[in-house]
């Protein structure tokens, strides 16, 4: 079952068609968290720290590939528009422009960037994090919408048949 759920995000990772339900969004969040632990770490104890910086970097953006798609059909699930999903894109970005600013111009450069920033952590970002839970746990539509037929575990089975 969670081979078949990991298999179907990583074999949809550019089409945003279609719908994904919760399973298919924790098994591929929790692989992906494991996969970017175990990477960091290996990484850590055999590169250089700018190194390991830099290869951890690399990793978590191409596990962050096949997010953008899933999280589009997860909003399809819920029958909203994928285009919502720009809104929580913005944590991402963050994220990102403070993992290149270590990597490039050291600790310091990040540090000051977020205390700059502190108050758009503190007012945004937990609402950032909530709507992230909610759209990761709350139920899709039980029927039929706009974006297809519902996530059943046997049709990601059907689909894994040659």
């Amino acid at each position: 079952m969670i081979p078949a759920y990991l298999a179907q995000s990583v074999r949809r990772s550019f089409s945003p068609s279609g719908r994904s339900g919760r399973t298919e969004v924790w098994v591929y969040l929790l692989a992906a968290t494991l996969i970017g632990v175990l990477f960091s770490a290996i990484t850590a104890w055999f590169l250089a720290p700018a190194l390991s910086r830099w290869a951890s970097l690399a990793v978590m953006l191409l596990i962050a590939i096949p997010v953008v798609s899933l999280v589009i059909r997860r909003f399809h699930d819920l029958d909203r528009s994928g285009w919502w999903s720009l809104a929580l894109a913005l944590g991402a970005v963050r994220l990102l422009i403070l993992e290149i600013l270590q990597g490039s111009l050291g600790w310091d450069a990040r540090a000051t960037a977020e205390r700059l920033f502190t108050w758009v952590d503190w007012a945004v970002f937990p609402a950032f994090g909530l709507a992230y839970i909610v759209i990761i746990a709350w139920p899709g539509t039980k029927r039929e919408n706009r974006f297809g037929p519902p996530v059943h575990l046997n049709r990601v089975q059907q689909e894994q048949l040659p």
